[in-house]
């Protein structure tokens, strides 16, 4: 590239597409990404998002390319010369931000590697998921120039289970400023509709714990309940699910059923929007996140910038950023589940120290900063040669 050329925007092409269809997990770091690029003057996007399904109406991005193509036929047409250039036009670097992975014709290639646990443990997948996706990320893997990462702990794997070079990696955590921690006019309102879609009491007369994220065995929310059960006696404590349905939760789900509507203080409100969130993370005394493995542990970082007691798994990245703000236990220990809960429901002056201390934790947890991360990602696709 000529020095003046060199002095222009890099031209980036950005698979958008799972921030058009969702907002929370990689479609809130997609969109978030975008949003930080854009203030950027030396990055121009240009966004790709090509699929069968049409974006959702509240997902839309403006100047994304989403022709209604579904990933089996631009997989068979990338034979006849079809790439994500076809829509885009030229750039000089494009993005894999999803694990179907679009067509790319001649640009140079770099990637989001979000984690592996698919090679952690087969169970807490669909099965056959792992076998089906390893090839595909192994391809992807070698032919990427860079690859970025939201955490050390994730580097070592790739390195550990894909051999990848270290020195091709990016490490950037994500950002946690999309939080607004004020509380807003409309909290209550919120916190009542969910409340009442659990079948509980809409007056709190305890300690909310709230427990984001989709029921899936990697979450770990049966332990959580059952602690929780054996910790509240006294405290008058809530506990709240909020996250949809996901796949092999048959024992929480006959759990939840039976717990429904019984006074126990447990509910599952299933998927709630980005307000309702928002308002259970700044109405929560506590965010139990004890998750068996993570490549970031994004609902940690949200509840830290929201200056919450957070209760979440040791030997983790949700241990490395939050450090001695967070409360740590082995997910695996219902004994150190049970008792650590305890503890927060029971002491409010622990819960405000600890929520202090995990807000300044995370300030410097920015997407400009993350953006400034991609930049660099991206000049090494650009320049850098396999």
């Amino acid at each position: 590239m000529s020095e003046a050329a060199g002095r222009r925007p890099l031209v980036v092409g950005l698979d958008a597409r799972p921030a058009l269809f969702g907002r929370t997990g990689f479609g809130r770091v997609v969109r978030e990404s975008i949003a930080a690029l854009r203030r950027r003057d030396d990055v121009e996007l240009k966004l790709y998002g090509a699929a069968l399904r049409r974006p959702r109406a509240d997902c839309r991005l403006e100047g994304a390319r989403t022709p209604p193509l579904p990933a089996r036929l631009q997989r068979l047409l990338a034979g006849a010369g079809f790439g994500v250039e076809t829509l885009l036009g030229p750039v000089d670097v494009f993005h894999h931000t999803d694990l179907v992975f679009a067509p790319v014709r001649r640009a140079p290639e770099v990637l989001t590697l979000y984690d592996l646990v698919f090679l952690q443990d087969a169970s807490w997948h669909e099965p056959g998921f792992a076998e089906r996706l390893l090839p595909r990320v192994v391809r992807r893997v070698q032919a990427a120039r860079a690859l970025l990462m939201s955490s050390s702990r994730v580097v070592d794997l790739a390195v550990e289970r894909l051999g990848v070079d270290p020195d091709r990696c990016v490490v950037a955590p994500f950002g946690a400023d999309h939080v607004d921690p004020e509380p807003q006019p409309d909290d209550e309102r919120h916190l009542r509709f969910v409340l009442q879609r659990c079948a509980m009491s809409p007056e709190l007369h305890g300690p909310l714990v709230l427990v984001p994220g989709t029921r899936e065995p990697r979450k770990n929310q049966l332990a959580v309940i059952e602690a929780f059960l054996a910790a509240r006696q006294g405290t008058g404590a809530q506990l709240v699910l909020a996250g949809p349905k996901g796949w092999g939760c048959a024992a929480l789900e006959r759990r939840l059923l039976e717990l429904r509507g019984r006074g126990e203080g447990v509910g599952a409100a299933g998927e709630v929007t980005e307000e309702q969130m928002t308002a259970l993370l700044r109405r929560a005394d506590v965010v139990a996140y004890p998750s068996l493995a993570e490549g970031f542990g994004l609902p940690v970082v949200e509840a830290m910038r929201c200056g919450k007691a957070v209760l979440t798994s040791r030997d983790t990245p949700m241990a490395d950023v939050g450090g001695e703000a967070v409360r740590l236990v082995d997910p695996r220990d219902r004994e150190q589940l049970r008792d650590a809960l305890r503890v927060l429901l029971t002491l409010p002056h622990l819960r405000e120290e600890l929520g202090a201390a995990a807000r300044e934790q995370v300030a410097p947890l920015t997407w400009d900063a993350h953006a400034e991360a991609l930049r660099e990602l991206y000049e090494r696709g650009a320049h850098d040669r396999p």
